[in-house]
């Protein structure tokens, strides 16, 4: 059995308290405040009185604020900032740290590459002796 519909001025008068109540609360009024009031599912409410939302509840929608809500951030206290500042810098000694790591192993794998190498011939040691005198 289908439920008999609203008629045009009920929805206006649903539309007024939607308005009102929106104004009051400080909230923007929408159409699903509408339809929860007449208790009309979004398509009916739609197909049926749509001419309603443009002529009689989109033009008294009020404009929203242009207010702006800026957070404001502490500014950083002197124990922050140290904080700041030594975490950098424990990670740029980190950094530092694995470069030289790096450094380390690429040198030692060159030292045992040519202490390994066939082609190395040791120089016999000179003695810093005098030459001998002429006469």
């Amino acid at each position: 059995m289908k439920r008999a519909l609203p008629d045009t001025d009920t929805v206006k008068a649903a539309i007024d308290t939607v308005l009102d109540e929106a104004a009051s609360s400080g909230r923007r009024p929408t159409v699903t405040a509408i339809e929860r009031h007449l208790g009309i599912p979004h398509a009916t409410f739609h197909r049926h009185y749509a001419h309603l939302i443009d002529t009689h509840f989109r033009p008294r929608i009020p404009a929203p604020r242009a207010e702006t809500h800026t957070v404001q951030l502490p500014a950083p206290t002197a124990r922050e900032e140290n904080l700041r500042r030594l975490r950098q810098e424990n990670t740029d000694l980190r950094r530092t740290l694995a470069l030289f790591e790096e450094a380390i192993r690429q040198l030692t794998l060159e030292n045992d590459a040519l202490r390994n190498s066939a082609t190395v011939v040791p120089l016999p040691a000179r003695g810093l002796t005098s030459a001998p005198s002429r006469p």
